[in-house]
Parts: structure tokens; sequence; C-alpha cells
């Protein structure tokens, strides 16, 4: 919680340009990866330790509502790993610095190329768990009982 706190506080302190907004992406995408792993951690651990949860977990994951989180995930995994590779190049070659709102731009023009087409697929495979949900007379946004699981 108190890295939450430090991103806010000094996403707030600080106005910089294409830097500044690198850097809260970057913080940002990573705390956003860190929580996915916590939550996968868990749920794996729950394989051995409490299988009904973990069933009920699985189908739960497959509901819209961690459908678009797995589109947001995809998108924090892509830049932080663009994002990481250009400061890693930037660290090695310190003289490239002068060019760093350059390769931020690039490594933001990466991300989209790349992200784009990943995300509508994404999207359209969401929908159609949507209407394949509807057909069995669900709607996309009922979650499985926990109940019917633990019996």
């Amino acid at each position: 919680m108190s890295t939450l706190l430090l991103t806010v506080r000094e996403s707030m302190r600080y106005r910089g340009r294409s830097g500044h907004y690198s850097w809260l992406a970057h913080r940002i995408s990573g705390l956003a990866i860190l929580l996915f792993l916590v939550m996968h951690v868990w749920d794996t651990a729950n394989a051995h330790f409490y299988p009904a949860l973990y069933a009920w977990s699985l189908e739960l994951f497959k509901y819209p509502l961690f459908a678009v989180g797995e589109i947001g995930l995809m998108a924090a995994v892509l830049y932080h790993a663009f994002n990481g590779i250009r400061i890693t190049l930037l660290d090695f070659k310190p003289e490239w610095w002068k060019h760093q709102e350059k390769s931020a731009t690039i490594s933001w023009g990466l991300f989209f190329i790349i992200f784009t087409p990943i995300g509508l697929y994404m999207f359209i495979e969401l929908i159609a768990r949507c209407n394949e949900l509807a057909a069995h007379g669900n709607t996309c946004w009922t979650i499985p009982s926990l109940a019917s699981y633990l019996r």
C-alpha cells in the first residue's frame, strides 16, 4: 500500500513532460502486474489447500469483469516491458539520455502498435463470452455462486 501512496504523492508533486508520464505509467503498470501476481499465487495455492474455492475462482475468472482486467493486464505487461527495455538501454548508454523524449515516444508507439490488435482480439472474445452466457440464459455480469461450490 505504501508504494501506491508513494506513486500518487510523487505523481502529484513532479510536473515533468514525457519523463514524468513514462515514470508514472511504468510505476502504475508495475503495481498492476504485482497485484495480478498476488492474486495468481493466492488462487493457485487454493488448488492445493481449498480445491472447491479454486474451482469457483476458475469459473469466476471467465466472467467479463475479469476479462476487462486481463485486457488491462496485457496493456500493463506490454508497456512495462517496452519502457523497461528503453530504460535499460538508456542506463547502459548514458549519452543516449539526450534522446529520452524521442525514445519515450518510440516506446509508446510500439506499445500502441502491438497492443491495439491484441486488445481488440481480447475485447471481441469478451463479447463472444457475453453472447455465450446470454445463450444459456445468464447475463454477462452474473457471477457464479460460491455456495454452490462449497457443498
